[in-house]
């Protein structure tokens, strides 16, 4: 066996390196409630990052990275010859050019998906290789990145590709660079025959992520996948809760399979009525006294900052979440995540 080991697209890792970053992730991730004198919150970044580039493609994570995420996060859904790729969504017309493809024009369909009415384009129907003929479209319509980088297109990533972009961001940022995998539909899937948790488990193991210690979260809003990844990997789960899910049980993750982590939408951890005063809720402490670190999902079903506070409060909401004792903030953009944890830290948030 050899003295290195090579990261997808990136260059060789020493199996020392890989093992002590590994394991490094995850002491100062949040798999466990922090103590006091406690390490800073982790910052996921959902899909990316701005900087011209589109939501889930390579350029937007390698930002993410560069803006100082700690995890890169994404959805992940099977294409229809059970290739795992990372998308928030498995509707393609939302982000991509599917929709100018004429010999696509006939896979537009109705679907229900989680006892939801949808129309479109979904993955699911589509090989891998159609998949990445597709281009993510670009913010606002325009191509507002620099022109040295205008020549790559952007492509929807696989999962594998996914982590060898967190590896090499590891690379390039001398820091560890973790991945967190959030499981889309997974009873949807499953009753296609493309089911997500033994793909991923595998995926995870393949990649040298299947310890509790690793680089790598795995996340569900469905108890009954989580109690399946339970058999499959080691890696440590998270029970996500969506905002129309309602809140959760008294007993935070009783149903989950022993997660490390909930992963709750932000409106549900600070107190708003109060506008010029934020107060925590209680489920931090309530997660944190069952052994469970919270991650603060910002936006993405959900206005952020939660009404009545106004787009101007994001800074104050993002910093009345690291009040409340939020062990994660999961966001669209990483850089006021990680400025917000930076004057949390020095005392200068508010």
């Amino acid at each position: 066996m050899g003295e290195a080991r090579r990261g997808l697209d990136g260059p060789p890792i020493s199996r020392r390196a890989l093992a002590v970053g590994l394991v490094a992730a995850g002491l100062a991730g949040a798999g466990a409630p922090r103590a006091e004198a406690r390490r800073p919150a982790i910052v996921i970044a959902r899909g990316g990052a701005a900087g011209g580039w589109p939501a889930g493609s390579r350029g937007a994570y390698d930002q993410a990275a560069t803006d100082g995420a700690d995890f890169l996060e994404s959805g992940v859904v099977p294409t229809k010859d059970g290739v795992l790729i990372a998308r928030q969504s498995d509707e393609l017309a939302t982000d991509t050019t599917v929709a100018t493809r004429p010999e696509f024009a006939d896979r537009r369909t109705t679907r229900v998906i989680d006892g939801k009415t949808r129309e479109g384009w979904f993955c699911e129907d589509f090989t891998l290789a159609e998949i990445k003929s597709l281009v993510l479209a670009m913010p606002g319509g325009q191509d507002r990145r620099p022109a040295a980088e205008r020549a790559e297109r952007p492509a929807i990533l696989t999962l594998e590709e996914l982590i060898g972009t967190a590896r090499k961001a590891s690379v390039r940022a001398a820091r560890v660079v973790g991945v967190y995998v959030s499981l889309l539909h997974p009873k949807y899937f499953a009753a296609l025959d493309l089911p997500l948790e033994a793909s991923v488990a595998r995926m995870i193991r393949a990649q040298g992520y299947n310890a509790a210690a690793a680089a790598l979260f795995v996340a569900a809003d469905d108890p009954d996948s989580l109690k399946a990844l339970a058999e499959l990997t080691r890696a440590r789960r998270v029970r996500r809760w969506r905002a129309d899910q309602g809140p959760p049980p008294a007993e935070l993750g009783a149903q989950a399979a022993g997660p490390a982590a909930v992963a709750l939408p932000a409106s549900w951890l600070i107190d708003v009525s109060n506008p010029k005063a934020l107060a925590a809720t209680g489920l931090v402490g309530r997660a944190h006294d069952a052994g469970l670190a919270v991650h603060a999902w910002v936006g993405d079903d959900e206005a952020f900052p939660p009404p009545p506070l106004k787009p101007g409060d994001a800074r104050r909401a993002l910093a009345g979440l690291l009040a409340a004792g939020a062990d994660g903030l999961c966001a669209d953009l990483a850089g006021p995540a990680v400025r917000a944890r930076s004057e949390a830290a020095s005392g200068h948030a508010g």
